[in-house]
């Protein structure tokens, strides 16, 4: 558990380093870099599907995202969401609902990601680290995570729309 606090700190402390070299990396058009459809903001609704022993209190869920990428430099953006998850008690028993804080940062090959971002959440009030896959086109996202912190764990697959 340790070391992916330590890995998911790390990145996080590359990204801002990156910062530096993002404002040069904004090339001859000072709206957006080359490389990025200049849609920052966005918003996202996600299924997610309980892992292990969170599996046995509860059922599949939904949720809902704001979403924000930014490109530092060619092959790096920061990224971040804030969002919003409901759980069905499985057996008829009551559901909860979490929220979510992360930030972090993706490397984009194309419309590929692989993202990795430091999250919060609300039911265990712990951080931990976050992977991602996806797909970015110019306003569509489709990516699958996965949260894990201690017994609470769930994979999301998420659809979001950049503004």
């Amino acid at each position: 558990m340790r070391k992916w606090r330590l890995v998911g700190a790390g990145l996080v402390c590359v990204m801002l380093g990156a910062t530096v070299g993002g404002a040069s990396a904004q090339g001859d058009n000072p709206e957006h870099a080359p490389w990025h459809s200049g849609n920052y903001w966005g918003a996202g609704a996600q299924i997610t599907l309980p892992r292990g022993v969170f599996r046995d209190d509860y059922a599949n869920g939904f949720g809902l995202q704001g979403l924000f990428n930014y490109p530092l430099i060619a092959l790096i953006d920061l990224s971040g969401s804030v969002g919003w998850n409901h759980f069905s008690g499985a057996n008829d028993g009551d559901g909860i609902d979490i929220w979510e804080l992360g930030f972090g940062g993706r490397f984009a090959l194309g419309v590929f990601f692989m993202s990795g971002e430091m999250g919060y959440f609300s039911r265990v009030d712990e951080w931990n680290f976050v992977p991602g896959l996806g797909l970015r086109f110019d306003h569509w996202e489709f990516s699958l995570r996965t949260k894990a912190v201690h017994d609470t764990s769930w994979s999301s697959l998420r659809l979001g729309y950049y503004f």
